[in-house]
């Protein structure tokens, strides 16, 4: 049998609600940037990430320009200023230990948008 995989698109229901939920994420990622300018994304949280695996894939093209050419631990600070240390796994472009007790932490959904801003190198905000 072959496995299908949940891509950001297959997330929302409602096809209006996806629009809706995307547009806000771009506006408030363009005021940051502009704001702070700083190397950032925005992460749609997929099952994979919140439910079965806690497996958080970043953008490659992101990794390559910002992140360091090996594997290292990285730094996620949440909206209360709390640290919370992950790896960061080169080869797969994403984040593994530490990244299952940040989202159960923060109570993550399926759903869920997720700013990632680039403070220091290899700390996100």
């Amino acid at each position: 049998s072959e496995r299908k995989r949940t891509r950001d698109c297959d997330i929302y229901e409602d096809e209006e609600a996806k629009r809706s939920v995307m547009q806000r994420a771009a506006e408030l990622l363009a005021r940051l940037e502009k704001e702070y300018n700083l190397p950032s994304f925005v992460k749609c949280m997929l099952p994979s990430n919140v439910s079965q695996g806690f497996w958080l894939h970043l953008p490659k093209k992101f990794c390559k320009v910002n992140l360091p050419n090996e594997d290292t631990p990285v730094v996620l600070v949440d909206e209360l200023g709390r640290e919370h240390t992950t790896s960061y796994l080169l080869g797969r472009n994403g984040l593994s230990a530490g990244w299952r007790a940040f989202s159960m932490k923060h109570k993550l959904l399926k759903g869920d948008l997720l700013i990632f801003l680039l403070t220091e190198p290899c700390k996100f905000k």
